[in-house]
């Protein structure tokens, strides 16, 4: 794994969700669950690929869509009741089929990272369930993303063990 970004690096990033920590999201712990970590982190991988043009209307028309096959976490401190946090989200490689990314849960009082969440999501036919190659124009629209990310920089601190194959 690579070093861990600074707070001044991640928040060099879009913020996809900017938001306090509701009750909710609370567990036994008196902090937030970690369902909550992955539900908002997954979101905002989500909305990264809908900017790409990957939505529910590209889902629809095209059947077609991107789903999860691996995921990664670590947390590197805890949210708690009322705390300011916001996610951001680095798209890193993709091939013709699949799209690697991270995404970043930033304590914004404390100002430093609370989370990290590392996906591989796989472009899929709904209609046969299997593998297909995205669009070239969904493709271009994601390396833009890709590129902004490289030139930010900073490596992503990728576990080491998830992203696209090497055959």
């Amino acid at each position: 794994m690579s070093s861990l970004p600074t707070y001044e690096q991640i928040v060099q990033l879009p913020a996809l969700f900017d938001r306090t920590v509701p009750d909710e999201f609370i567990d036994e712990n008196g902090h937030m669950n970690i369902g909550d970590y992955f539900r908002i982190c997954s979101h905002a991988l989500w909305k990264a690929t809908i900017t790409a043009g990957l939505g529910e209307e590209y889902i629809e028309k095209h059947e077609k869509s991107m789903f999860t096959v691996e995921q990664h976490m670590r947390y590197y401190g805890e949210l708690r009741l009322g705390q300011h946090f916001t996610v951001h989200t680095r798209l890193l490689e993709r091939s013709s089929r699949v799209l690697h990314g991270m995404s970043f849960v930033v304590d914004q009082e404390n100002r430093t990272l609370a989370c990290t969440q590392e996906a591989t999501l796989v472009h899929v036919s709904t209609a046969s369930r299997s593998s297909v190659d995205l669009p070239l124009a969904i493709g271009e629209a994601l390396d833009l993303q890709i590129d902004a990310g490289d030139a930010l920089g900073w490596d992503a601190p990728v576990c080491g063990a998830m992203g696209l194959r090497k055959r």
